[in-house]
């Protein structure tokens, strides 16, 4: 019954904005999107101009490729301050999961405080970024660095966003997969100006603060330009927010029905943090006489006889033998609870940029700017900490013991497995530099059919030099135990221990201060010639030629202690180095065919070509083909149709082996597989031996990647686009809907722990493939026999990925007599985003999964700006949707819980819409602009344990939800 009243009220919700946007003729936007047609902007002038996705110069923005304009001062309105946020929020990309400060803790592409764009949800790597038409190298920090960080554009210097939303590779090169970012900075700045902006959430925490200055020199055949800005945001801890700072596994008896989560989740019932799993220590887990027991202090201090003290964990419900519940082995401590759900982060850019025209070669305009970034991101929380201590006699909290590898003592037999609280921080640095320099020119009288064409060279140089340090324990002191002479290292079962309560020596003693480094270094060169080539009767025949060549190189030095493996309970790492070159020459040419006939006011063909050679990838060859038919001055169609290519990344190629750690519960479907509703995991995991009520209970599975260099070959991709633009001459409206179709082919990738043993176990045949590539304990009397020891995960190539669906952009503007009105949206459904693991025909037998629809990954996302300017006034009102999702697929996985074969979990996330609205008021020297983000503080959506990542309660996905809460926002600009 809850499950259909959820997707009933979505719809409700979804059909209610698109009828309310529909009845006043307009379509869902970006919030500060322009009109994809964009005609209006220039073709007065007749300005000769580059277009995104084209090499051609012309003198109109009509493209056969949809392109959407992100206007950066309008972006303001709504309070975003970055780069970052200006683009992921745009409906290309806010369909999918992206890479922000949120993902403290975790491994990502990019390392800790990292801001990528995924397009299409294809991947940051798939997606390329351009800034003012050069390509910038990449920064980050750790092994996996490969894709653009948002983080060292300034946005004070950003003018706006082009996003190409069609695969470019016979353009661009490799990475324009999914589309093409191109950032266009300000090139001239007429007066000084400053800029000084707050956002300050009203609930405490992640609060903004940016301040920026920009200085221009204009002269009569140049102008230069220089930025600053400065940015701190604030952390965000787990402990700031009601929805963050008490994990629960809200889990009910039924649909609708009572919560039976675990009664106290705390030895500190009826404080604030009672009833809360947050992290689990201040416990002692003794296998072999006790039968593997879990140990809890006794609040009255009683314990049992054998253990005095302490209290056993006697079933899944907690209870004691007299069958009341009174707590489980989680000790929640409010030291957790300063665990950062935001990273803080501290950012300076500077840029800088030069024209000039110079009187040589008969005149040539010379054209640079640098950029120069420093960044720290700060990522503090708690980890756990529980050595399996072995090797000695015990003389501890529970008495004196024996382990079982000690054959002086015979009963009783005893391991003994501490679990404390320990800090886990680390501290990002990343210094980033970028140079680019610019000649165009023309060829001039006297060189024949070249004499009107222009020509340009270019050259980039970037580098990214990231230090990346933590603290980490040291797996080779863990076992300092010596307790033969009554004076230990330390007491691994001391209660001061367990509580996380231990000295600044022994905290000393186990730790180890690391510190790593990553240098990625990137060189572009290359030459571009554009003109007619001659008269066509429909206009003239345009060509652009060039050649390009590129190098790049990336040397990852982990700390030495992650090199040795000697980091207890984290990711080991070795060198990652490597380097690629690629030599590639290409072409585009623009036809047009039909001009000013009835139903044929212009039909133009663009057809483009690109051939590469990679030292790593060998040779190949990609093209693209466009067609743009002006039916009429108020009706436009346009189709693509084309190829694109992606070298392996270097880390894809060159990753030094790293290990990760996955709970057994998060990766094996053979957990409780007698509750299983699956046949083929029930057969499958039957004929592995592995016993129906498996727990899963034993330490983390060790997870091991690396590169795949020799054995991966390039992704190639087919993406297609068809679609209209509709601008009635009686109205201030255009409309633009694409249709878009992109499928990925030998998809370069890591598979993933879930995917692999549920590849194996999940599948019709078994053993295949996928079971060859992880191992699992089956040695007789061991501890925890059956659970998963390794998992061998490194970069290959899957079979493909494919996503399709329609965008749909509106733009709507009037002047009354109260004002100017505005109205403009985007809106983008996805129909399918379909990933193939190798080939369902092969021996795997593995089926396509369509993630549409799951968390993360919504079927509908909507934008939409209203502003009304009245005189100095400026009046905006923003809508941002995101529809609702479902990891349904989980349900069967978690479906006992603690014993109780039906429980309900709660899968579904209902469509979430946000509201901001702003005022702003500008003078002739000053600019005062203030607002609300998240006007009604609307909380992040919350799901069940084990059905997706959580912070809290709250799926982690990135930029969809809002973790800060209704927000003030303040901005104030004073030009002199």
């Amino acid at each position: 019954m809850i499950v259909s009243n959820i997707w009933d009220r979505e719809r409700l919700l979804r059909s209610t904005i698109i009828a309310g946007l529909a009845a006043a003729g307009l379509a869902i936007s970006p919030s500060y999107a322009q009109s994809e047609n964009d005609e209006d902007e220039s073709s007065s002038d007749q300005e000769v101009v580059v277009v995104t996705g084209s090499l051609i110069r012309r003198s109109e923005f009509t493209s056969a490729a949809p392109i959407q304009v992100i206007n950066a001062e309008i972006a303001t309105l709504e309070g975003l301050v970055d780069t970052a946020e200006m683009l992921q929020g745009a409906s290309v990309a806010s369909g999918s999961v992206q890479l922000n400060n949120q993902f403290g803790g975790y491994v990502v592409e990019g390392g800790t405080g990292v801001n990528s764009i995924s397009l299409r949800g294809l991947g940051a790597q798939r997606s390329l970024v351009l800034v003012n038409g050069h390509r910038p190298g990449p920064a980050g920090t750790r092994g996996q660095v490969g894709s653009f960080d948002l983080n060292v554009i300034p946005s004070s210097i950003v003018q706006r966003f082009e996003i190409l939303k069609d695969g470019a590779s016979s353009i661009y090169g490799s990475d324009a997969v999914a589309g093409v970012i191109n950032v266009i900075t300000r090139r001239e700045v007429d007066r000084p100006e400053i800029t000084v902006s707050v956002n300050s959430p009203l609930g405490g925490g992640g609060e903004t603060y940016n301040v920026s200055g920009a200085f221009g020199l204009n002269f009569d055949r140049g102008s230069v330009v220089l930025a600053a800005e400065y940015q701190l945001r604030e952390s965000l801890d787990i402990g700031d927010r009601e929805y963050l700072r008490c994990g629960q596994d809200l889990v009910r008896d039924a649909p609708g029905g009572n919560i039976i989560d675990r009664e106290d989740r705390s030895v500190l019932a009826g404080t604030e943090l009672g009833g809360c799993n947050n992290i689990y220590f201040n416990t002692a887990i003794v296998h072999g006489a006790f039968g593997g027991a879990r140990y809890v202090p006794d609040p009255q201090g009683v314990g049992t006889a054998a253990v005095p003290g302490y209290r056993p964990r006697n079933n899944g419900r907690y209870d004691d033998p007299a069958g009341e519940a009174y707590y489980e082995d989680v000790l929640n401590d409010a030291r957790y609870l300063t665990s950062d759900a935001i990273n803080r982060q501290e950012r300076l850019s500077l840029y800088g940029s030069a024209d000039f025209a110079l009187d040589f070669l008969g005149g040539v305009d010379w054209s640079s700017e640098a950029m120069f970034t420093r960044r720290e991101t700060e990522s503090d929380g708690w980890r756990q900490f529980f050595p399996l201590i072995g090797g000695a006699t015990v003389q501890g909290l529970f008495g004196v013991y024996g382990y079982a590898n000690d054959p002086a003592y015979d009963t009783p037999l005893a391991l003994f497995q501490p679990v404390s609280i320990w800090p886990s921080n680390s501290r990002i640095g990343v210094d980033y530099y970028s140079l680019n320099t610019q000649f165009a020119g023309g060829f001039g009288s006297g060189m024949g059919f070249l004499s009107d064409w222009s020509w340009s060279v270019s050259g980039q140089y970037s580098r990214s030099d990231g230090d990346y340090e933590g603290n980490g324990i040291l797996a080779s002191n863990s076992g300092d135990v010596q307790f033969d002479d009554n004076s230990p290292v330390y007491d691994p079962l001391s209660a001061d221990f367990l509580s996380g309560n231990y000295s600044d020596a022994v905290y000393d003693h186990l730790t180890v201060n690391t510190l790593g480094n990553t240098v990625y270094e990137q060189t572009v060169l290359s030459a571009v010639a554009t003109g007619d080539l001659f008269d066509l009767p429909a206009g003239p025949l345009a060509l652009a030629v060039g050649a390009e060549y590129r190098t790049f190189s990336i040397d990852d030095q982990p700390d030495e202690a992650a090199q040795n493996g000697d980091l207890w309970g984290s990711s080991s790492a070795q060198i990652t180095k490597g380097e690629d070159t690629v030599r590639e020459i290409f072409g585009e040419l623009e036809i047009p065919l039909i001009s000013g006939q009835p139903l044929f006011e212009s039909l133009t063909v663009n057809l483009s070509a690109r051939m590469f050679d990679y030292d790593s990838a060998g040779s190949d060859t990609v093209w693209k083909a466009g067609a743009n038919w002006q039916i009429t001055p108020t009706f436009r169609l346009r189709a693509t149709q084309g190829t694109s290519y992606r070298a392996p990344a270097l880390y894809e190629l060159f990753l030094g082996n790293q290990t990760a750690f996955q709970s057994q519960a998060a990766i094996d479907p053979c957990i409780d597989w007698g509750n299983s509703t699956n046949a083929n995991i029930r057969a499958n995991c039957a004929a592995d031996g592995i016993p129906n009520n498996h727990t899963g209970v034993g330490s983390s599975a060790t997870v091991i990647s690396g590169g795949g260099a020799g054995v991966l070959a390039p992704e190639t991709s087919e993406a297609r686009t068809v679609g209209f633009v509709y601008t009635p001459e009686s109205l201030a409206l255009s409309v633009a809907v694409d249709y878009f179709n992109i499928e990925v082919n030998d998809q370069v990738s890591r598979l993933g722990a879930g995917a692999i043993l549920g590849g194996c176990y999940g599948a019709d045949n078994f053993p295949n493939a996928f079971c060859d590539l992880f191992e699992r304990d089956t040695t007789a009397g061991a501890v925890n026999r059956y659970t998963i020891t390794e998992v061998r995960d490194s970069f290959l190539n899957v079979n493909s990925q494919v996503t399709s669906g329609i965008d749909l952009t509106v733009r709507y503007e009037h002047e009354f007599d109260i004002g100017d009105l505005v109205i403009e949206g985007q809106g983008t459904w996805t129909f399918e985003d379909e990933v193939l693991l190798f080939d369902a025909n092969s021996e795997s037998g593995f089926d396509s999964d369509d993630f549409n629809g799951t968390i993360g990954d919504p079927e509908f996302v909507a934008n939409m700006r209203t502003s009304l300017t009245r005189g100095d006034w400026t009046y905006s009102w923003f809508m941002n949707y995101v529809d609702g999702t479902s990891n349904l697929q989980y349900a069967d996985r978690t479906a006992s819980y603690l014993g109780q074969p039906n429980a309900f979990y709660d899968v579904n996330i209902e469509g979430t819409l946000y509201h901001d609205v702003s005022v702003r008021w500008v003078g002739s020297d000053l600019s005062i602009l203030a607002g609300l983000s998240n006007m009604w503080d609307e909380e992040p959506p919350t799901v069940s344990t084990g059905t997706t990542t959580r912070r809290g309660n709250a799926a982690l996905t990135g930029t969809q939800y809002d973790l800060r809460g209704r927000t003030l926002f303040v901005r104030a600009t004073k030009t002199f």
